[in-house]
């Protein structure tokens, strides 16, 4: 056992960051990270995964170094980051479910100054305010959720620039920027549902969904037609143009409204219930009063 430098009470060793712990003190002790007990190594094919639910990418971190792992997906997924002394991650405002007492919190404005903070927020359908999360006082553990019910996915960003729909953004590496993506005045039948966001930037991006997300690998000169509800994220490289279903009296009596014609190569990320959808059918059976 190792006594705390500052209360000398008894510190646990916590195998998992490599750390001694005082609970009284409620903090790690950098100076008494080297004095590690012998532990028993399990054998690779005994040891057990997390409880929770399984790694979304098998363990292994996500581009960017960060340690993570997505649980109860597809319906009720939790973003679960370990973050390393020194790591930050950038999350949408109340998004955060724990974190432990290593982690500080500051909230600020998005990147690129006030009026396009505030052009994301507007249109975008994210907060002007987001929070970055740092693990100041020694590693920790972040869990993230959004507020629908649904999926979540990692998107490496060092691959290029991505196309979200609005309020698809989670959580991301700082070095990520999101900005408001305009479409002129083909986005003035679609009302909010058509503003989308681009993302560019290094690192991973998280983004979240309503209901599950299934993944659309399109060839080269493939071309798909989408609600533009179930989108979720696009790359910013491939061809796309808006266009009512039909004549104006299927876009108004189908219930279908506006589509999005894909044009690969690409990855396309489809979520798959629609908000505006899932209010609609809600509404009927409401209290009157």
């Amino acid at each position: 056992m190792s006594a705390c430098p500052t209360c000398n009470n008894e510190m646990q060793y916590v195998e998992e960051y490599s750390q001694w712990y005082c609970h009284t003190c409620k903090k790690y002790d950098q100076a008494a990270a080297a004095q590690q007990p012998a532990v028993a190594q399990q054998p690779a094919a005994q040891q057990q995964p997390a409880q929770g639910g399984q790694p979304a990418q098998g363990g292994q971190p996500a581009a960017g170094g960060y340690d993570n792992e997505i649980v109860h997906s597809p319906s009720f997924s939790t973003l679960i980051l370990k973050l390393q002394h020194g790591q930050s991650i950038v999350a949408e405002k109340g998004a955060m479910m724990y974190m432990h007492r290593t982690i500080e919190i500051k909230t600020h404005g998005r990147k690129g100054g006030l009026m396009k903070g505030l052009m994301t927020s507007a249109l975008g359908g994210e907060s002007f305010f987001v929070n970055t999360f740092t693990a100041e006082h020694g590693p920790g553990e972040l869990a993230l959720v959004s507020p629908l019910m649904g999926d979540i996915k990692p998107l490496n960003m060092n691959m290029g620039g991505m196309v979200l729909q609005s309020g698809a953004f989670l959580a991301s590496d700082p070095q990520v920027n999101l900005d408001t993506k305009w479409q002129g005045l083909k986005g003035f039948l679609s009302e909010k549902d058509f503003v989308m966001l681009r993302a560019s930037g290094n690192g991973t991006l998280w983004v979240s969904s309503f209901g599950g997300i299934i993944e659309k690998d399109l060839a080269a000169g493939e071309q798909l037609s989408v609600d533009t509800g179930h989108l979720v994220a696009f790359p910013e490289t491939m061809q796309f143009s808006v266009r009512r279903v039909g004549g104006w009296k299927s876009t108004i009596l189908s219930g279908e409204g506006l589509v999005s014609d894909l044009v690969g190569p690409g990855k396309i990320l489809l979520q798959t219930r629609h908000l505006p959808g899932f209010a609609s059918a809600l509404i009927p059976l409401l209290p009157k009063n």
